[in-house]
């Protein structure tokens, strides 16, 4: 599963606008686009009304109220999303096109969806299962919840907190820290995850019987998730999530990918990203200068321009 377009007509927050994640003159979806602009030009909105729209659409979660999305003097708005699917996925619902669009369609009744039902068996199916592709998103306040209830790793659960920005959304890791102690297999992804993303961190397993006091942090002693460094952190969330949730075959949005690893770090740590998981498709909202001049000029969507 691939976004290939998005196009936003009267979306409150964005000008009327196309934004386009495929290759020039191809039916093939970039491995990773970068879309940036001037401070409140809409680059984190593109990627919420993605979400809201293909919440409309084929749903994870609760219904989505219509009236933030709404252009003010306008009645209604609208975002066409168009997906490309593999042979797998089309032959999965029965022989489906390879590219595809829908529509989400917000007025002041409510939001509904102009499509396909074989697109919606499709894109509202959630698992955990690396053969099935999925939409997740990283917001800018991403971050490892202080110590309190834990989230379970069901997909039940971890569906409702994909695409939104709760704070509770990685309440999961701590579960998750524990469950990999006796799982040889997550472990190891867990720990080549973690060597990726952070240069500084390493996943050493608990030495005794507290299964959160699992990380080195410089060649230190073992240390809980909330004793690291926010970059270190934010190594774990994104490996956690990557190792729990399976980003195979999917769409992943970031937003401020550059928040915690700075200029000198950014363009070595979306490759570690992009190297989590075969297939994916990597979204970003960045104004970031060392990323932006690690793009294709056809991989950067430029808000302004």
């Amino acid at each position: 599963m691939k976004l290939l377009r998005a196009t936003f007509l009267s979306v409150n927050g964005l000008r009327d606008v196309t934004c386009d994640f495929s290759r020039t003159m191809q039916e093939s979806a970039r491995d990773v686009v970068v879309i940036t602009g001037a401070p409140a030009s809409g680059k984190t909105r593109v990627i919420e009304a993605i979400l809201a729209a293909k919440e409309v659409i084929a749903p994870y979660g609760p219904p989505i109220h219509s009236d933030p999305w709404i252009r003010p003097g306008d009645d209604a708005a609208k975002v066409a999303l168009t997906f490309l699917f593999d042979e797998e996925e089309q032959r999965r619902i029965g022989g489906i096109p390879a590219v595809m669009e829908a529509e989400a369609l917000f007025n002041m009744r409510g939001a509904n969806a102009d499509a396909d039902e074989g697109l919606v068996a499709l894109v509202e199916r959630y698992g955990h299962d690396p053969r099935h592709g999925k939409l997740d998103y990283f917001a800018a306040n991403r971050w490892l919840p202080p110590p309190g209830p834990m989230h379970g790793l069901g997909a039940i659960e971890q569906r409702l907190y994909r695409l939104g920005r709760d704070a509770r959304k990685y309440s999961f890791v701590p579960r998750l820290l524990a469950e990999i102690v006796n799982d040889a297999e997550k472990q190891a992804r867990f720990r080549t995850a973690i060597e990726r993303l952070s240069p500084t961190l390493r996943y050493v397993g608990p030495p005794g019987t507290d299964p959160l006091r699992c990380f080195s942090s410089r060649g230190g002693y073992a240390a809980t998730p909330s004793e690291l460094s926010t970059s270190e952190q934010d190594a774990v969330v994104f490996a956690a999530t990557s190792v729990h949730v399976r980003h195979e075959k999917s769409v992943v949005f970031i937003d401020r990918p550059e928040l915690f690893v700075g200029e000198r770090g950014i363009v070595a740590w979306m490759e570690a990203v992009r190297g989590l998981a075969d297939d994916v498709q990597i979204i970003v909202a960045s104004t970031s200068p060392a990323l932006l001049a690690s793009m294709e000029p056809g991989a950067v969507i430029n808000l302004e321009a």
